[in-house]
């Protein structure tokens, strides 16, 4: 079974046995059931260094790229989701697996402090049994897009670069004129909403944004 863009490594600890049948009496994958949705409220704090802001309250899971702030709309970087989840007493009948349905672009997971590690690819799914604690549990999630929405962003603020259109048989886009002046100097940049500087760019104000955030639906799984 494999979703899509994933793989696996398969690692051989012992002998394989000789033998059909016991090949077909053991499940390559456990059997896995909802449990939970996690629903409501996110609290979500954003870098403020790539001028989100400092903390949001998100009423359900959404694209950033749709969001009405847009401090939250041309992000890129990374945000913390914030939850506390108490679990029903059936989530101690079998392990336990978070699901978090669709991220873009990737996220890390911690849960009452402890490192659940990285996914960033489907299924964006990890083992929570052994950190999780009677009572209310402290989810966070790091989630990390790409950086088209920022650059995107900055092209609604006046241009403080000189561009020259690429060969359009050749490359597409703007490249850079030249270095400006307030660069070489190290001096304050003239205008102070754009955050990013490159050297070439793909995107003008009214480029597609990128879907980014933790788009759910976020589900504890328990194993059959």
């Amino acid at each position: 079974e494999f979703d899509q863009t994933q793989s696996y490594f398969v690692v051989f600890q012992h002998p394989i046995v000789n033998s059909a049948n016991h090949a077909e009496s053991i499940a390559d994958f456990p059997r896995l059931s909802e449990l939970v949705t996690l629903r409501g409220s996110w609290q979500v704090a954003f870098d403020q260094r790539w001028g989100g802001p400092a903390a949001i309250e998100f009423p359900t899971l959404s694209n950033w790229a749709e969001h009405k702030d847009p401090r939250v709309k041309y992000f890129s970087g990374t945000a913390t989701y914030n939850k506390i989840i108490e679990l029903p007493a059936a989530a101690k009948q079998g392990r336990l697996y978070l699901d978090l349905g669709a991220v873009k672009h990737i996220a890390e997971i911690r849960l009452n402090g402890h490192d659940l590690g990285v996914v960033w690819t489907a299924p964006w799914r990890v083992e929570i049994t052994d950190a999780l604690q009677p009572g209310k549990n402290k989810l966070e999630i790091d989630v990390t897009n790409v950086w088209a929405n920022r650059l995107i962003g900055d092209e609604q603020h006046p241009a403080d670069i000189s561009w020259e259109a690429s060969e359009p048989d050749v490359f597409s886009g703007y490249y850079l004129k030249e270095f400006p002046d307030w660069f070489l100097k190290s001096q304050p940049r003239p205008v102070k909403e754009r955050l990013t500087f490159t050297t070439w760019n793909y995107f003008e104000k009214d480029s597609p944004l990128e879907r980014s955030g933790l788009l759910g639906p976020v589900r504890i799984l328990i194993e059959a």
